[in-house]
């Protein structure tokens, strides 16, 4: 795992590398702005990646994770399409009725557990920065809303870009 954000790290500094030598030829506060906002992101990702890791060792420790005999099925193929035995029944409408009103109550579960991911400290932390970051910027004049949201995406895009490349 510290290999893969070893390497992401390693790529977001590249990208940043190629914004820093954009924005000295752009000249006035592009440098300032594009590296407080890539710094603002990666605080961000940081406090996300940290808070959900919490979260899933807290549900590990608490049980809420058993052990699976096979893994990759249930990911793979999750509602046995391809399983060699005979097809099911049809199942009747109450069945499906009850499989659906089962299926709300996981994902509604689901979502009261992870929201303590989503609203963790460190993330509302990592956010209030951002926040007064730009207040700062605006109360001393050198915001530069352009060259802000370029700085700001460096992190998502390479992420998004490495992601769907494959990182090896």
């Amino acid at each position: 795992m510290k290999t893969i954000v070893r390497k992401f790290l390693g790529y977001f500094i590249f990208v940043d590398s190629l914004v820093i030598a954009f924005s000295l030829f752009m000249q006035g506060g592009w440098l300032l702005n594009t590296q407080i906002a890539f710094f603002c992101s990666l605080l961000i990702t940081l406090a996300t990646f940290v808070s959900y890791q919490k979260l899933v060792e807290r549900r590990v420790e608490a049980g809420a994770y058993g052990e699976e005999k096979d893994v990759l099925k249930k990911y793979e193929d999750p509602h046995d399409l391809y399983d060699d035995e005979e097809e099911q029944e049809a199942q009747s409408e109450a069945e499906v009725k009850e499989h659906k009103k089962i299926g709300f109550r996981e994902s509604f579960r689901n979502l009261t557990q992870s929201y303590k991911g989503a609203l963790s400290p460190y993330r509302l932390g990592a956010y209030g920065v951002l926040f007064l970051t730009i207040l700062a910027l605006i109360r001393h004049e050198a915001l530069e809303p352009i060259a802000f949201f370029v700085g700001l995406s460096i992190v998502p895009l390479s992420s998004l870009f490495l992601g769907n490349k494959g990182l090896k």
